[in-house]
């Protein structure tokens, strides 16, 4: 998911004051896979990782990684600032100079770990990014509406889903889920391992995470179920670990919605708080015994169910999709959902009485695709006609209690303030192009990803009269534990493309056939990345490896061209789902856009994002000039020839 470092930690600096950090250590509840310290991330095997004989990330050759720089900057920067990034490569890679002994020691570092990027990625990217998770890390998922109405239907329908989620996890604890796979190749599968049974915990400086792997004696047989802001418990076994039917669960969600019918004060809202501020009043509330327990209860359950009240009468200028996405990615505000929700917690479901089936997901575990593996899984499921009834549960559901003295309340008071007012400055827009999809892409032979990622260049650049960074989020699952690393999509083909687009001169023939170019040089860089060969995690690599071994920062690395080109205005994610799932979440940058897709067979979905509190972005312009875009490049297309791109 697009994550990108640089430029999340510019916008931390710009949105927000760092609060001074306290000097507390952070407080870890319990520890169910070794830890080295409180705090820290967990980077254990997982049963697909010993099964698998995946290669470890390589670190690509030095030369080759400055040379591709060049490359990507050159479309982005004036002519001087383009020969200053020539000047400073050429410093950085001058024969026995600082960029070789980095080298070394990065190729060092990479022979001794099972992925030299893992540790750093998660750390950096995620445990010490400090800004609020909803919204700027977790992204929400949208499902297409059901037909079910009213509160009756909704908890026959959360029942059924969480007894399909957990007959989903007996394959991961059995490790009998078919190996995903690209092309040929296998990918590494431990990303799976990271949804259930997982929590983030807020830290001093650096937040952690907790697993609790199921198949185990002392496995989690509960998940966590919050109405109303009422947090309970719900065993999802008996006590033989038989799964509890769907008509069971139906009736102990009944018990929780019957003890939840009146608000109460929500303690969820303070994980949407900026990190500091959850860890300060995480850190008063373990003082207390009942409270702990009940934290320890939410951070070992398998899952978050989030029984929400009925959101789409709340805006009636925007479209029911919009509405709805908004309320999947944070709730809709301290008035609707949004202390309805734990959002430490890697994986929870949002089912609310108007039909809307979504889910949020805590980013530092895993990408979209093995989310929208298991969404898949369950949600066909959910449309077919099965009829249940409330069945006998000698167990009743727990209700979590919490001690609140004044010091919590007031925080609790401040995280929903503090929340509506960044849900406010919020635009996301769920925006559907009806007129082809895929399959039409893929018989004028284009790649669906690159010729939307084209789409993207040209709409900014009409509206711009400049090209902007972009990020594409690229799988690196062709390796053990590999996570991401950054397709560049602004390249010097899209810009030829975008400038012949605006000409009145450029014939419509000499127009595709830059159209051609630009895809064809989107899809090499690609695949380049998915093999291993991007430059922006290398160059990651090569700081901290720096900082590691107290070595001044290279100048390249700290020159405003790399802050520059990195600074991504346009910040994307692919996120297939065969059954219409829609990703979503925040820009990266204050004038940025943050744009998730899945390309249906016959349609297009996007959830696109900007802050109103910039004047120069606008999503509901994007998405029209998008549009327009869009059927330009398929013109284009249908121009000819027909060789693959």
């Amino acid at each position: 998911m697009p994550l990108p470092v640089l430029s999340r930690l510019s916008f931390a600096a710009k949105a927000t004051a760092r609060q001074r950090l306290l000097p507390v250590n952070s407080i870890v509840l319990k520890q169910c896979i070794s830890e080295k310290q409180p705090g820290t991330s967990v980077l254990d095997s997982c049963p697909y990782s010993t099964m698998q004989n995946l290669p470890r990330l390589p670190v690509p050759p030095l030369s080759q990684t400055l040379q591709k720089f060049l490359i990507s900057v050159k479309p982005l920067l004036p002519l001087e600032k383009y020969k200053h990034a020539t000047e400073l490569v050429n410093k950085f890679i001058h024969p026995g100079g600082v960029g070789e002994k980095l080298q070394h020691l990065l190729e060092e570092r990479a022979k001794n770990t099972v992925n030299w990027l893992e540790e750093w990625w998660l750390n950096i990217a995620y445990l010490e990014y400090r800004l609020p998770v909803p919204i700027h890390v977790n992204p929400g998922i949208l499902m297409p509406t059901l037909s079910f109405r009213g509160s009756d239907e909704q908890l026959r329908y959360a029942a059924r889903l969480i007894a399909y989620v957990i007959e989903y996890k007996k394959m991961i604890d059995e490790a009998t889920l078919p190996i995903d796979r690209l092309g040929k190749s296998d990918l590494c599968m431990k990303q799976f391992y990271r949804i259930l049974g997982c929590c983030r915990i807020p830290g001093d400086k650096r937040d952690g995470v907790l697993i609790h792997p199921g198949g185990k004696p002392d496995s989690p047989r509960h998940i966590t179920v919050i109405c109303n802001g009422h947090i309970h418990s719900l065993d999802v076994y008996e006590t033989n670990y038989r799964p509890l039917s769907a008509g069971q669960l139906y009736q102990q969600l009944q018990k929780i919605a019957n003890l939840s019918t009146e608000p109460t004060l929500p303690v969820g809202i303070l994980t949407s708080e900026h990190r500091d501020n959850w860890y300060k009043a995480y850190a008063h509330l373990v003082k207390d015994e009942t409270n702990r327990k009940s934290l320890e209860s939410i951070h070992q359950s398998i899952f978050v169910l989030c029984l929400d009240k009925s959101s789409v009468e709340v805006n009636q200028k925007a479209s029911r999709e919009t509405v709805l996405l908004n309320q999947v990615d944070h709730g809709g505000g301290s008035k609707r959902n949004s202390g309805n929700r734990w959002f430490d917690k890697i994986f929870q479901v949002i089912v609310s009485p108007d039909g809307l089936i979504g889910f949020n997901y805590e980013h530092s575990a895993a990408e979209g695709p093995p989310i929208l593996h298991l969404i898949d899984y369950c949600f066909p499921r959910l449309k077919e006609a099965v009829s249940i009834s409330s069945s006998v549960v000698e167990k009743d559901p727990k209700k979590l209690q919490f001690n609140i003295d004044g010091e919590t309340k007031q925080a609790i008071i401040a995280a929903s303030k503090s929340f509506d007012g960044l849900i406010n400055d919020l635009e996301l827009i769920y925006y559907e192009f009806p007129h082809f999809g895929k399959e039409t892409l893929k018989r004028l032979r284009s790649s669906p990803d690159a010729f939307i990622q084209v789409a993207f260049q040209l709409a900014y650049y009409r509206i711009y009269g400049k090209p902007a960074p972009t990020y594409e989020s690229g799988s690196l699952r062709k390796f053990q534990h590999g996570r991401t690393d950054t397709i560049r999509s602004c390249s010097s083909a899209s810009l030829a493309y975008c400038q012949a687009m605006a000409s009145s001169t450029v014939p419509p023939r000499d127009q595709a056939n830059l159209l051609r170019s630009a895809l064809a040089s989107h899809r090499s860089y690609t695949d380049q990345v998915i093999n291993g060969e991007g430059i922006d995690r290398h160059l990651l690599g090569l700081k901290f490896i720096a900082l590691e071994n107290k070595i001044e920062v290279p100048e390249l690395l700290r020159d405003e061209v790399h802050e520059m080109t990195t600074y991504w205005k346009i910040s994307t994610s692919q996120v297939p789902s065969k059954h219409g799932g829609l990703l979503c979440f925040g820009p990266v940058v204050p004038e940025g856009y943050g744009i998730c897709y899945n390309p249906m067979d016959n349609r297009l979905l996007f959830a696109i994002s900007t802050w109103r509190s910039c004047a120069e972005t606008d999503a509901e312009k994007f998405s029209s000039v998008l549009g327009q875009s869009l059927e330009d490049g398929k013109r284009l297309l249908e121009l000819g020839p027909t060789s693959k791109l």
